[in-house]
């Protein structure tokens, strides 16, 4: 390998690791830092826009009332409003991640539909 080209690997590898150490952790804090604010998750209006997401793609395979489905049942009284986001936004076994689908707000919107006394399982 010549000089050039070892700098030129050099290079490239530095770059990839810059954009990694500065994108890693913002990727990371997203599902374990987020702040869930009991005013945003009693708020009627995310509710609503949690429930209507939850029957648009949720209810497809855990069912329109949360049961019976083909995912499982979702106890959302053992649950905390954290537990729930981290769950929707990361995945877990066979659920898909809905981060790349759904922004922050409507990670949080349904996460308060869940938590909600208006979630009927």
């Amino acid at each position: 390998m010549s000089r050039f080209d070892k700098s030129v690997v050099l290079a490239v590898f530095m770059a990839v690791s810059t954009y990694v150490l500065s994108v890693g952790p913002a990727i990371a804090a997203d599902a374990a830092d987020v702040v869930l604010e009991a005013e945003f998750l009693s708020d009627p209006a995310n509710i609503a826009a949690g429930k209507k997401m939850f029957r648009k793609q949720c209810a497809r395979c855990h069912g329109p009332r949360a049961y019976p489905g083909k995912a499982p049942k979702l106890k959302a009284k053992k649950y905390k409003p954290e537990f729930v986001y981290k769950r929707i936004t990361k995945g877990f076994r066979g659920m898909p991640s809905w981060k790349k689908r759904y922004n922050l707000k409507q990670r949080k919107s349904l996460t308060a539909y869940i938590m909600s006394k208006d979630f009927k399982h």
